[in-house]
């Protein structure tokens, strides 16, 4: 965890879940996992991370809460915010003094492009003996904040999220830039792949896609001059060089669970489908509300909690391989992978799924930053329209990865939906061949046809977040420099608009 001569402690301001009530489309989402991907995964993890029950009483260490200074926040917000905060103390017995309360202009943050800037810093009285960053007791008392937090954005009566930092008062007064920078670090919100990288090749042909789409156009609000639309549409881009076969069989073999250098199967999937040892009926939902991994009869092949923690947390040179061309790729881009901070933990940054025939899915988007659930991402990013100028897009990677599929004979492939028109665009299998796609792209999987047998369609996903590498940067253009070289963009549906 990154330090910081101020003693501070950082809580986002609504509760992360993965509920998606409020979410107006359906978000894909791997069944509830039994072990998190990181220990910080939801507020009640970083208040109970000992084997302390919740039921115990926390002595109180503090006599005063002070509210020092906010940031970004405007009079009317800032009053909302201190009714939250009146409310929750009214019941702890607790004094909240507000007069001291300054409202501050919300700068941008230099080394996090896209963060909002806005931000509320508690002073906490009586916790000199106290580490607040520790205490239960505080981190209990910003848990039932936040929770109240919550209604006022549902209510729209807060315009975005709210990061609330507490620090003790004897302590010096942390920055907003340090308030944000320590956030991002310790919940890991901009961590690239990290993954060495040669300078990109913008003359590299594995670069150049052989087909890109543009498709669900629509008039938005342009978020950094309010009141202003612009024409906005999602992309699909198609690469059939990226992988060579080498790669492709190592990725397939890590995906089976086999060493890298296999050969030879050692499960007949063409036979037998795929094989249980690495798969489970439900492992992967289209579909918050699918049905439970316990049904014959659920959803897509997924890999088993085992195995997703093995291709997610383990070294494979092949994935590093990978990842390794996503950065060059998009080098104009910081390259993550999802956190676990965004959605929660029961949609992992990296997965497979093998749909056979006779399986059944629904359209549905893979995230929407518009659509994000409460969480630390949404206090420091907030919620907007995906590939907003300055902020981070989300991305999802699909790379197909049988050795041998007869697109015309077995099908499988993934369709593309324009809402406004309903049209459709499919992009079947090949071997090797990656998509992108913007994550809030309606898509869905069509399974095999009959004459596949039991075969699977294997497939792997990365879910990735492209940050801005200075502010102000325009995130619609993925090509990263090599616009020239790529194909014109064909227009699905309502993106037609833009040629009007």
């Amino acid at each position: 965890m990154h330090s910081l001569a101020t003693s501070i402690i950082l809580v986002y301001a609504s509760t992360l879940c993965c509920g998606f009530t409020h979410i107006l489309q359906p978000i894909s989402c791997r069944r509830q996992r039994e072990v998190p991907f990181t220990i910080r995964h939801s507020r009640k993890q970083v208040i109970y991370q000992s084997n302390q029950s919740q039921a115990q009483l926390i002595e109180d260490p503090c006599t005063r809460l002070e509210v020092s200074s906010s940031f970004g926040v405007d009079k009317d917000e800032l009053t909302y915010l201190l009714e939250a905060m009146s409310s929750v103390c009214d019941e702890y017995g607790i004094q909240l003094d507000q007069t001291k309360s300054t409202i501050c202009s919300s700068s941008q943050p230099k080394s996090v492009p896209g963060a909002l800037g806005r931000a509320v810093i508690i002073d906490v009285h009586g916790a000199a003996d106290v580490n607040v960053e520790e205490s239960d007791f505080i981190t209990e008392l910003k848990n039932d904040i936040s929770q109240q937090i919550d209604g006022y954005l549902y209510s729209g009566q807060l315009s975005q999220p709210v990061l609330l930092a507490f620090q003790c008062a004897t302590a010096k007064s942390a920055t907003l830039n340090s308030i944000i920078e320590k956030e991002v670090l310790d919940y890991g919100l901009r961590d690239g792949i990290n993954r060495e990288t040669t300078q990109a090749n913008h003359d590299d042909a594995s670069f150049i896609p052989s087909r890109h789409i543009q498709l669900d156009g629509a008039m938005i609000e342009t978020i950094e001059s309010p009141g202003q639309l612009h024409f906005d549409t999602s992309s699909v881009v198609v690469f059939d060089n990226i992988l060579d076969e080498s790669l492709r069989r190592r990725l397939l073999n890590v995906v089976k669970g086999y060493p890298e250098d296999t050969t030879d199967d050692i499960w007949d999937d063409a036979k037998d489908g795929p094989n249980p040892n690495r798969w489970v009926r439900g492992g992967l939902m289209d579909v918050v509300d699918s049905k439970s991994d316990e049904e014959d009869d659920g959803p897509c092949w997924g890999l088993t909690d085992d195995a997703i923690i093995d291709i997610c947390f383990h070294d494979h040179p092949a994935i590093n391989e990978f990842e390794a061309k996503l950065g060059q790729l998009f080098s104009d881009f910081i390259v993550t992978t999802l956190p676990e901070a965004v959605l929660g933990d029961c949609v992992s940054p990296i997965t497979a799924n093998a749909p056979v025939y006779g399986d059944t899915f629904e359209f549905h988007i893979d995230a929407d930053p518009m659509q994000v659930p409460p969480s630390p991402w949404a206090d420091i990013f907030g919620r907007y329209p995906n590939r907003s100028r300055e902020k981070p897009r989300f991305v999802s990677v699909l790379l197909y990865l049988n050795d041998v599929w007869k697109a015309e004979e077995w099908g499988a492939p993934t369709a593309f939906l324009d809402p406004p028109t309903q049209e459709l665009y499919e992009v079947f299998p090949q071997p090797g061949r990656c998509v992108i796609m913007d994550q809030d792209i309606s898509h869905t999987v069509v399974a095999p046809r009959k004459e596949a047998g039991k075969r699977p369609r294997y497939s792997m996903v990365w879910k990735l977040i492209l940050h801005p590498k200075q502010a102000g940067q325009d995130m619609t253009d993925l090509s990263c420099g090599r616009g020239k070289l790529w194909p014109k963009p064909e227009l699905l549906g309502s993106a037609v608009q833009q040629e009007m």
